[in-house]
């Protein structure tokens, strides 16, 4: 998986992701956000436009981005999501918790 951090100001970041956030990858996302969910109380937007799948492990870490942002004020907002990892989201109750557009 392959992933860019653009900051568009500095209220904002934006993430995009590419490719596949399994267990692995998972792993290392979460080691790469560590600075970013220091400054989550900015307002995050995560690009799923790119990515073709995600494990549990990948969920949980965009939960506990979620989850830091909330706490220091801030939002995650999920962006060009597939219909099929949608459908994940839904029937796991996770797009009650993160905002997805």
């Amino acid at each position: 998986m392959k992933f860019t951090i653009t900051e568009n100001n500095a209220e904002t970041i934006a993430i995009a992701l590419k490719g596949e956030l399994d267990t692995l990858a998972a792993q290392s996302f979460a080691t790469d956000m560590q600075q970013v969910m220091e400054d989550a109380g900015k307002k995050i937007t995560v690009d799923f436009s790119e990515l073709e799948y995600i494990s549990s492990a990948g969920m949980r870490t965009i939960l506990l981005l979620q989850k830091n942002a909330n706490a220091k004020g801030g939002k995650v907002t999920i962006v060009g999501m597939s219909e099929d990892i949608k459908q994940i989201f839904q029937m796991t109750g996770f797009d009650q918790m993160i905002e997805i557009l």
